[in-house]
């Protein structure tokens, strides 16, 4: 807890002083006297039960008024401010692959709903996908409900641009406040568009972490019954870029991994929605103590009303 207003503790002295007048030193009786037992019965009674509570109560909405006036920051349920991340997904025909079952396009969708499921409620999410180009199925928010139609409604298209994803999700961290990493995920090379190694660079400035993530079975090659084999993809197609991965992590203070399973794939989703944190914005308490500062000081006034015999 912070405070912009110190000097107001100096209030605290007339608590103090208030303590020092309530405590009333007792002068010890010199001669015994018969009725004494009595008396103190009767004083006993008269105070009512709990004498010491309004009081208390008295001092301690004092207290919080105090406080209050030094305009304390502290961290509020719901001032949420976190590090918005982008799920960048390769929408590329190769993604209809079937060595991550069913495909590994509807095995990152499952990867990805998995990540939401995980991740911190109030977490912001952005999707991306990306394939000749790139663009933002929704942006960041906190409404699981709607990412996860997002998810459902990719769709194929042509040709790889791994590098205007990044630049993409850039996009959605800048106009949310600056502040986020990026999940890219992707199964192949870079095709067309920006060098990713220079988004990677932007992303190094804006202090925007990459974990970048590919996908596939090594030396996987589709059979004729496979649904890619009808597009006449090249030898290598398949192959993911793992030197292009571990420089996007490496330039950015990021991870990378490579992922042959569909349930490898899940694991990590989880165990990267497990690891993010969130940080939770300070906000003014001023007017929250002061309220209830307030409200302990009537309801002071109220016990000592109801709590002394009529």
């Amino acid at each position: 807890m912070s405070l912009l207003a110190p000097e107001a503790l100096s209030l605290l002295l007339l608590v103090a002083f208030l303590l020092l007048g309530l405590y009333r030193r007792r002068p010890k009786g010199r001669l015994p006297h018969p009725l004494v037992p009595l008396l103190k019965e009767a004083a006993k009674e008269a105070r009512g039960p709990l004498p010491w509570l309004p009081t208390a109560l008295f001092l301690l909405g004092l207290l919080l008024l105090a406080l209050g006036a030094a305009r304390p920051l502290l961290p509020l349920p719901g001032q949420v401010r976190e590090n918005v991340v982008v799920l960048v997904m390769d929408v590329s025909r190769s993604m209809m692959a079937s060595d991550l079952k069913p495909n590994r396009l509807e095995a990152a969708k499952q990867a990805a709903k998995t990540f939401l499921e995980e991740a911190p409620r109030g977490l912001r999410v952005a999707l991306v996908a990306f394939s000749g180009y790139a663009h933002t199925v929704h942006p960041p928010t906190a409404d699981r409900k709607r990412l996860w139609e997002s998810l459902e409604s990719l769709e194929f298209g042509r040709s790889t641009a791994i590098g205007e994803g990044i630049l993409e999700a850039l996009n959605n961290i800048r106009q949310a406040g600056g502040k986020g990493d990026i999940l890219l995920l992707t199964d192949g090379r870079n095709r067309t568009g920006t060098d990713p190694l220079e988004a990677a660079n932007e992303a190094a400035r804006m202090g925007v972490r990459i974990f970048a993530v590919g996908v596939g079975v090594p030396g996987w090659t589709p059979g004729p019954e496979d649904p890619v084999s009808a597009f006449g993809f090249f030898a290598g197609a398949y192959e993911v870029d793992e030197e292009l991965l571990w420089s996007l992590a490496a330039f950015t203070g990021g991870r990378h991994f490579l992922v042959a399973s569909e349930g490898e794939l899940l694991a990590l989703y989880r165990e990267l929605a497990q690891a993010v944190r969130v940080e939770v914005e300070p906000q003014e308490a001023t007017g929250l103590l002061g309220l209830l500062g307030g409200f302990l000081a009537l309801l002071a006034l109220a016990a000592r009303r109801y709590l002394s015999p009529s």
